[in-house]
């Protein structure tokens, strides 16, 4: 099981638990980006924080462990995406007042995409 996997059932847990990863890493006394490269696989996580984890997220120290085919989310799309590519054309032609009606639900979509947690 790699970095990332584990990194991604942390994630999985903390969210399941209802916790932003800054009341995350307040309970396991770490900086919040810590964490972050924590969930993102790119700091190595060593037993003492496991077991921490265990006991925050209340999950067995096997959870993080076991390998299962959890759902990957999907990648934000970028240039080079077609749709993307054509989203932003389009955006382009926009007045205004339009653009900012179409922020507004862009804020609603990553609200709704963090499971409505600010």
């Amino acid at each position: 099981m790699s970095f990332k996997d584990i990194g991604f059932k942390i994630q999985i847990a903390r969210e399941e638990k209802g916790l932003s990863q800054e009341q995350l890493a307040r309970a396991l006394g770490c900086s919040q980006p810590a964490l972050s490269n924590y969930e993102k696989g790119k700091r190595r996580l060593y037993l003492s924080h496991l077991e921490k984890l265990s006991e925050v997220l209340e999950k067995p120290p096997e959870y993080f462990m076991e390998s299962n085919d959890l759902p990957r989310p999907t990648p934000p799309a970028d240039a080079g995406d077609p749709l993307f590519d054509e989203l932003v054309r389009s955006i382009k032609e926009l007045h205004h007042n339009d653009l900012e009606e179409l922020f507004t639900y862009v804020k609603y979509l990553k609200w709704r995409s963090k499971g409505g947690q600010t």
